[in-house]
């Protein structure tokens, strides 16, 4: 397991970043694949389970006024501790384990069948589960399947035999940076090869900051222990430790910090190989990167750079570390990617680091648990399929669809009044929210994975061919056109993204539930809820990110001076706000490196608030309900996805990764900004929920 934040050119509304939801659970459909089951229902025929709003979530110790998360929440908050086998316990969670044994039902099926194809997505997902399910075959194995992988790397006896080696050994085991084919973003039509920093087990701030060193010193203890488990005597894997943890070190100084890689202009560093070479003159590049699987290498004339100093700290790494000291980070890499796969004492080992140590977790997650993450990642187009014929409603799709033509609409209106922009930027802006397009539940098109190798006994030699598979399919595409088709997320993800090289926004079928939205829901929660992650999502497009692109998806200045100079005063404030959030004592929240998240929470939240007008001018207004006003429920929907339990070591590895602020804030971040808010809930000046001079950004 490892830290690194690769770049994929998304930004995602937060599941590997932290949300949260409410108690209601969702009605089971009936669908072609089982037996249709009587559920309970109510005289409006919801489920009697159902729940859109909980009150028995609410802590009314706290005012609204004071802190909105926590009046919401707070019970919630009390009565759901997190799990031992968990780092933190949010509204995700609960959506996460239904889609769990929904996914579990539907692996299971598969394995059962004695007559799949290994060839059809069935077959896919069938071979995963029951590789990584039988315990026994993989003790029996051991740590064999490393051996391969082991002899080639002491067989290497130069520095060029070993870049070799690195590079053959780079799907399987990370690597010294990344790699990466994805849109040219100044030439969004056709793809480019990327390389970025990497080659670090752990985040930036670890091999730098202080109060974090025992973390440090204790990832040093973790890499003898696995050297130990590769056979080394205590003694050697000491001094092996050492030299992984020098080299990463090195690695890790050189390399930006999460603030500084949110400059896209600064990321984007397009050179010839010829300029590549003696910036980083100790790796034959052209050579390197056809080893590693870049085909044709001698036609891609460019490669852009995420960060140049990095690979020129790279090259005087390489020189300046002996033979031996650079295979031992290389076995490291190896071993730590192949842990999970390998026998009880090498997953034990990874598990007491990365999870106990470094996030608080007691207790290691339920195998088939751990499986399943595997086949989403392996074959989750295969994966997907099965799940949304179990899960996906179409009405749902169809709900949805109404409320973004809402946002949409709400958000042209917000560009169009808004007092800062001149109206030749503001032109540009609507030009680009028109261009906007959406996805929704699954792709057109599912990946078939052809060519990719599974069996039903050796869960380890899957992860390796899967692992190349989707190496060699994504650098197949250098100097390719775009697909604009293809989807960064598998359909039973808990999340939605923005795409600003394709100016998309893409919401699979897992999000498309409670809390989020639901068919038997009003439209205050619905709009609370998923209208505001539509609202963030678009919102993403015009962040200080996504508004260096233009309707293209091409990284292009389409605002005047002025209008930028307004804009940067607007998030500078932003910045500020979110920076004086204190999470753990003497650790505030990064508002630097969490601006365009926060930036499309406001603007999603404030869109989204409005839409919900144009649907009740459209189809009435609801009366109150349990002695909250339809405005109310709006607010308390939003405040309710956000609610999240963490352990301090989860929360304290967040605060240096993770580019969206812990749940907290996001729910009360915005609405302390917010006039309506501040009516629905009778919020005066000089209480703690409202800001003495309100940031409007969108």
């Amino acid at each position: 397991m490892k830290y690194s934040i690769y770049k994929v050119g998304t930004l995602a509304l937060g599941l590997t970043f932290g949300l949260g939801l409410t108690s209601c659970n969702e009605p089971k459909k009936s669908t072609a694949n089982e037996t249709t089951e009587e559920v309970a229902t109510t005289e409006d025929n919801k489920p009697t389970d159902y729940l859109a709003i909980d009150l028995a979530n609410f802590d009314t110790t706290f005012r609204p006024q004071d802190d909105f998360f926590m009046y919401v929440n707070g019970s919630w908050l009390k009565n759901n501790p997190i799990p031992a086998s968990e780092t933190r316990w949010t509204s995700f969670s609960e959506i996460l384990e239904r889609n769990r044994e929904i996914l579990k039902r539907v692996a299971e099926n598969a394995a059962n069948n004695n007559s799949v194809d290994p060839n059809s997505a069935e077959g896919h997902v069938a071979m995963i589960y029951k590789s990584g399910m039988n315990e026994a075959k993989r003790e029996e194995l051991g740590m064999t399947p490393l051996n391969p992988y082991l002899e080639a790397i002491n067989n290497a006896t130069t520095l060029e035999e070993f870049l070799s080696v690195s590079a053959n050994q780079k799907a399987v085991a990370g690597g010294l940076f990344g790699t990466y084919v994805t849109a040219d973003e100044k030439n969004s039509s056709t793809n480019a090869l990327y390389m970025y920093q990497g080659g670090t087990s752990l985040p930036k701030a670890y091999y730098e900051t202080a109060d974090l060193k025992d973390k440090l010193t204790a990832f040093e203890k973790h890499v003898s222990n696995m050297f130990v488990l590769m056979g080394e005597s205590e003694e050697d894997a000491t001094k092996k430790a050492k030299n992984v943890v020098a080299i990463e070190t090195a690695l890790a100084k050189a390399s930006r910090t999460p603030a500084e890689r949110r400059d896209t202009e600064k990321n984007y560093n397009k050179m010839t190989f010829a300029e590549l070479q003696k910036l980083s003159p100790n790796v034959d590049w052209k050579a390197h990167l056809s080893a590693i699987g870049v085909p044709n290498i001698e036609s891609v004339e460019h490669v852009i750079l995420g960060e140049p100093e990095f690979f020129e700290a790279l090259s005087k790494t390489l020189k300046n570390n002996s033979l031996d000291a650079l295979k031992d980070y290389q076995k490291y890499q190896l071993a730590s990617n192949f842990s999970d796969f390998l026998n009880k004492d090498f997953e034990q080992e990874s598990f007491d680091f990365y999870n106990k140590t470094m996030r608080g977790q007691s207790e290691m997650q339920e195998r088939w648990k751990k499986v399943l993450r595997v086949i989403d990642r392996g074959v989750g187009h295969s994966l997907g399929q099965l799940y949304v014929k179990e899960a996906f409603s179409p009405k749902a799709k169809e709900r949805a669809e109404i409320m973004i033509k809402d946002v949409r609409t709400a958000f042209e209106d917000h560009i169009k009044n808004l007092e800062w922009m001149g109206e030749d930027t503001k032109k540009q802006a609507l030009t680009k929210l028109a261009a906007i397009t959406t996805k929704i539940g699954y792709p057109d098109t599912w990946k078939t994975y052809e060519g990719l190798e599974l069996s039903a006994d050796n869960y380890a030699q899957n992860f390796m061919n899967a692992s190349k598979w989707w190496m060699n399919d994504n650098l197949s595409k250098v100097g390719q056109p775009v697909d604009k088709t293809e989807w960064h997320m598998t359909p039973s993800t808990v999340n939605a993204y923005y795409n600003p090289t394709s100016n998309e926004i893409v919401f699979p079928a897992g999000i498309l539930q409670p809390p989020f939205f639901s068919e038997y829901a009003d439209d205050a929660v619905n709009y609370g809820g998923i209208g505001a992650v539509i609202g963030h999502e678009i919102s993403h497009g015009f962040d200080d990110q996504g508004s260096q692109y233009d309707a293209e998806g091409n990284m292009n200045n389409w605002w005047t001076d002025t209008d930028k100079k307004q804009f940067q005063e607007r998030t500078t404030s932003l910045v500020n706000q979110y920076s004086d959030y204190t999470v753990l004592d003497g650790i505030n929240v990064k508002g630097d490196a969490t601006l365009g998240e926060n930036i499309a929470d406001l603007g999603g939240m404030a869109v989204a608030y409005d839409a919900l007008q144009k649907a009740w001018a459209r189809d009435g207004k609801p009366e109150s309900q349990d002695g909250l006003t339809p405005e109310q429920r709006f607010f308390v929907s939003w405040a309710q996805i956000w609610r999240v339990n963490f352990t301090d070591d989860e929360l304290r590895n967040r605060i240096e990764t993770d580019y969206h602020s812990p749940g907290m804030f996001r729910a009360n971040g915005p609405l302390s900004n917010f006039e309506p808010f501040f009516t629905a809930f009778d919020v005066k000046e000089g209480d703690k929920m409202r800001r003495e001079k309100q940031i409007v950004i969108w």
